[in-house]
């Protein structure tokens, strides 16, 4: 029952701005399931009032979409969604997770979940920070366009010795395998891993973020890089981003995790599991370290 409905929500995922309508066909190939299974599942849809069959035979959202839009609160926020998210990935990882945001040239940390351990990074709600350094700065430039990437540069950079050709370089890779990350950029000693958050326009105005310190992420960066990468996706769906851009970028984000982790086996480092649901917690310490996030 439950794939059952996890599929004919699917059906809905079918359409977007460039395909209001569909035929029965196009909407199983854009969903990839067979044809005769599509068939039912859009009739039971349909039937419930949720698509209208036009007279060229093609389906469309009906208007009821529009009344259940119309009931969704109006006060519920970005924080609001990802909490949960963040809770989840912070229970996988042990580690500090951040929601952050752009503001200006800056960016502005807009949620925390802490680490349990005493050495722990620390970020603080509404903590602002040049968008300059650090896996979620460079992932929300990643995402810029360039106008919009000129003028952080032009606040951000003024007066330092920056290597723009380098810089180009990496954030374009952070754009092209669909996460970044950091290790003593910003803060010596602290390692990030910052992935975007797509929204219904398809722009990135957000991104969440692993940090913590180098001698504990860095063991486990790959790990931690597909957690990261999938909260990601989650997040992005549940704001209602285009379903096609978002799982595109993942699905790039995953391989290059994974190629990345069957070339560092082949090269004779250490071994990388998949990550597990649950990361062992590191022992806990007398006196409590702490170091500004990065």
């Amino acid at each position: 029952m439950i794939r059952a409905v996890g599929r004919a929500l699917a059906i809905f995922d079918a359409f977007d701005n460039e395909h209001l309508s569909l035929s029965l066909q196009e909407i199983s190939e854009r969903i990839r399931m067979p044809k005769t299974t599509a068939f039912r599942l859009v009739n039971t849809v349909e039937r419930a009032g949720f698509l209208i069959r036009l007279d060229n035979q093609q389906y469309c959202l009906s208007l009821k979409l529009v009344r259940l839009a119309g009931m969704v609160r109006s006060t519920l926020s970005i924080r609001d969604i990802a909490r949960p998210i963040l809770a989840e990935v912070n229970t996988k990882t042990s580690e500090t997770i951040t929601l952050n945001t752009i503001s200006g040239c800056e960016r502005m940390v807009l949620e925390v979940v802490d680490t349990p351990s005493p050495l722990m990074s620390m970020a603080r709600q509404g903590q602002h920070m040049p968008l300059l350094l650090g896996a979620s700065s460079r992932i929300l430039m990643a995402h810029m366009d360039k106008a919009e990437l000129e003028q952080v540069l032009k606040v951000t950079a003024a007066g330092k010795d920056l290597d723009r050709p380098a810089l180009d370089r990496e954030l374009s890779r952070f754009l092209r395998q669909g996460y970044a990350l950091s290790r003593s950029q910003r803060v010596a000693g602290l390692t990030a891993i910052a992935v975007p958050v797509f929204e219904i326009d398809g722009r990135v105005r957000h991104c969440l973020a692993l940090t913590g310190p180098s001698v504990r992420v860095d063991a486990m960066d790959l790990d931690f890089a597909e957690i990261m990468i999938a909260a990601g996706h989650d997040l992005s769906n549940r704001l209602g981003a285009q379903p096609a851009s978002v799982g595109e970028a993942t699905e790039v984000a995953e391989k290059t995790v994974k190629a990345t982790t069957k070339t560092a086996g082949k090269a004779g480092a250490k071994s990388v599991a998949k990550p597990s649901k649950t990361v062992t917690k590191p022992a806990a310490r007398k006196v409590t370290r702490r170091v500004a996030a990065s």
